[in-house]
Formats: C-alpha cells, structure tokens, sequence
C-alpha cells in the first residue's frame, strides 16, 4: 500500500520556522548583526524625516484623514499604526543610506521589516528581546525569498517591495504569537499587495516601496490574526509568487540550511548615501585623488569600468534631480574628485546645479564590464598633463570584505540624527539602541520627537 504524504511547502517550513525560533536560540553573531542594522535604521530614519519627500506623504495623509497616537520617528507628529509604518518605512529609504543585503538582490530588509514591528509594539509593553528576534526573523523571510525566487536574474523588480511587506507580515506575526497557519496566511496576504519597480529608482517613489511594504506587512498579520483566509502556498503555488513573477517554481534551496545561518548577518552598510553600486567608485575615485594628490581643476578624464548592473541600475549620466543624482555614477566620480568622500549634502539640489560637479561629470565615462562584482570597480583618471592614474577596487568600503565598523555605524548615527534630535537625545537614541535587549519596552524607541 502506498502512502500519499504531502510534505510541507516553502511558506509553511518558513512560518513554522518563525513561530519555533526564540531570542534565546539565536547566536550571538546574529544578535550583534541584528544590533547594528536597528542602529543603522534608526539612524538613518530619524535623519530622513524632514526630507520633502516625506513632508508630502505625510500631508497626502493627514489629508486623507489619517490620524492617531503611534509616534513618528525623529518628528512630533502622531498618526495611526499602518500610516506610521509607511512614514517610518520611507524616511528610512529617502536619504538611500539604508542597508543592504548584496547576497544576489540588492534587498533592503530593515525598511519593510522594522517599521511594522515598531509601529505595532507602540503601547503594547514588547519586551527588546521579542522585538529583535521578530526583526531577525522577518528578515530571514524577506532575504530567503528575495534571494531564492530572485537570485541575480531581476528582469526590474525592486524586490525589497516584492518580499519586504511578506518579512514585515512574519515579524509581526510572531510578536502577535500568531500559530503557523495564521502565519502562513499573514505572509499570503501580503503576498498578494507585493510589488515594487526598478524604473521608480531616482524618485520618491523608491522610498515609498519600503514604506509601503511595511504598512502591507503589519495590516496582513492584523488581518491573519482576525481570521482572514489565505491560500497555503502563495510564495510555491502553481500561481503563487515565485511562478508569476519570475515564470520559475521557487527552488527548493529556499529553506536550505533553516536555522543554520541567518540572512541578517549578510547585511552591509553604506558609508555613502546613494546607490550602493557607486560605492566602489567613489571608493576609488576618493582613493586615487587623495593618494595621488589630484586636483579636480587638473582631471582630463574620468574612464570607469563597473559591473552591468552598476552601469544599469546608476546609469543617469546627467542626473536631473538630487535623486537622480544618487543613482548615477558620474555623479558619484565628481563629488569623490572633488570631496574624497560622499555625504548627505553631496546630493542635494544645490550639488546637482553646481557649475564644478556638472564640469567633471561631463569628464566621465562609463563602461560595464561582465565579470565585475557590483562592488568592484576599475578607475583611470587622466590628468590635464597626460599622466594616467589608475586604481581597481576590489571591494568597496562598506561590503562584508571590508565592512563598517560598530563605531563606523555609531559614527554615521550621531552624524544623521544630532541634527535633528541634538546631542544628548541623539546619544541616549543610541544607547536606547545598543542596549535594546534589556528593553520591557522596545516601542518606546520611536518616542523621541524631532
């Protein structure tokens, strides 16, 4: 007699995975790595919350009518749940300093992640230690599935509002103690809002995807947890996610090794606020004029030659807005020229009208090279007198080969949100942060107007 056993499918190993797994299983790396990504969110959010772009999400809301008492971080406005996880969610994203997982994707997983699970813990007394584990957890569904359904043929989904708002759905699942089969349907239902496009990058609406995966995210588990039917198999199924929008089965490698590592610790961070795939650029550009003494006045030429993907995703040549500006790599070579380095006002409307970056953007060229890692760059730099200098970069700074440092990260915080907090509060965010895991309340972390 033969036996009919239907296995579990990737959805429900995943969910199943999430409601066993505790803050007490998770190994200290990962709980450091978990450490420094809230570090790095906070930092990053609270430094982009009075961008414009925000101010206009918000007013659209508050004009809609949305209101409420969850906090917003870095502003002393309130609203509701759902609204303050797509504020928080894209004044993370607007500044693009937010982390990265490079694995295959380019995912942002804390955008999605940490602003549902913040928004939801509001007055709800969520223990620091419940609150990283759920962070970690719904990072390791955004991750898994991105980079498994996915991989490194994207044909232009910006995958981190494809599988984000299913990560944010799981993490605050488990902080609602939701069973696998409501689990399961909190990751259906946000499967079925997933979506995010490649062609919005250089705009506000990039920075809205991690927003508003995270609104989809923290609404599909209230949802599951009010009873709300799902399909078992939305990530598996015939017609499920990985199957409409990559015309591919999800593989089977997508709950490979469960357990055994976490996706959080692949997370990277950027020392420069743009696109990560300049970084290399500006690494070797900043490198090569500060080593070689190059003034700006005396570069002929700029030649680069970078991975497909850098010259795609940052192809704007002659960028027409400052967010443009970040997804371009001759903008990316003239402010490293000109600065050695590339911060926050480096991509500002007043930069990208400057007479002296627009001069030496017109200098570079730009090459894509198959064989180049996205954070690997070969950089020549022609001088008026005919001396060429070159440079290939490896590894750019920031990556997992050569990675920021805790107080690198504490550094680039203080630097984003003194600003807007001031000194003494800017320094107790941090702390608040760093000692998170001895929190009775982790929602109070979003408290701290600005």
């Amino acid at each position: 007699m033969s036996l009919n056993i239907v296995f579990p499918g990737a959805t429900r190993q995943l969910a199943d995975f999430v409601v066993a797994t505790n803050y007490s299983d998770l190994p200290q790396a990962t709980l450091d790595a978990g450490r420094r990504s809230l570090v790095n969110f906070l930092g990053v959010a609270v430094g982009g919350a009075h961008h414009e772009e925000v101010e206009s999400a918000l007013k659209a809301l508050h004009r809609l009518g949305a209101g409420g008492n969850v906090p917003l971080l870095g502003r002393p406005d309130r609203i509701d749940a759902v609204n303050a996880a797509l504020i928080n969610g894209t004044s993370s994203a607007v500044l693009d300093f937010d982390s990265t997982q490079m694995k295959r994707t380019n995912i942002h997983p804390s955008g999605p992640v940490l602003p549902a699970i913040l928004a939801f813990a509001h007055g709800r007394a969520i223990s620091g230690p419940d609150f990283i584990a759920a962070f970690i957890l719904g990072v390791e569904v955004a991750c898994r599935i991105a980079n498994g359904v996915f991989g490194e043929h994207n044909p232009g989904w910006h995958v981190t509002g494809v599988t984000g708002g299913i990560g944010a759905a799981a993490a605050v699942s488990k902080l609602l103690g939701l069973d696998a089969e409501k689990t399961v349907a909190a990751m259906a239902i946000a499967a079925n809002q997933a979506s995010g496009l490649r062609e919005m990058y250089g705009t506000a609406c990039k920075a809205l995807t991690p927003g508003r995966a995270a609104r989809d995210g923290l609404l599909s588990a209230m949802l599951a947890a009010e009873g709300v039917s799902a399909p078992d198999r939305p990530i598996e199924g015939r017609k499920g996610l990985a199957m409409v929008f990559t015309g591919h089965e999800a593989p089977r490698s997508l709950t490979k090794e469960l357990g055994d590592r976490y996706e959080i610790e692949l997370n990277i961070f950027k020392p420069y606020p743009c696109a990560i795939v300049t970084h290399a650029v500006i690494d070797g550009v900043s490198r090569l004029c500060a080593g070689e003494e190059i003034d700006p006045a005396d570069i002929a030429e700029i030649q680069l030659e970078v991975a497909p993907i850098a010259a795609e995703l940052a192809g704007h040549a002659a960028p027409q807005t400052a967010l443009q500006s970040k997804f371009s790599l001759t903008h990316a070579a003239a402010i490293a020229a000109t600065h050695r380095v590339a911060r926050v006002e480096h991509f500002s409307d007043e930069a990208l009208h400057d007479a002296g970056y627009a001069a030496l953007r017109t200098s570079v060229g730009v090459q894509s090279r198959k064989g180049l890692k996205k954070n690997e760059a070969h950089v020549l730099i022609r001088t008026n007198d005919a001396k060429t200098h070159e440079l290939h970069v490896e590894h750019a700074l920031g990556s997992l080969e050569r990675p920021m440092s805790d107080d690198d990260i504490a550094e680039k915080f203080l630097g984003l949100v003194e600003p807007v907090l001031g000194g003494e509060r800017a320094h107790a965010l941090l702390g608040r942060a760093i000692e998170l895991h001895m929190s009775t309340d982790a929602g109070s972390l979003a408290d701290y107007p600005g």
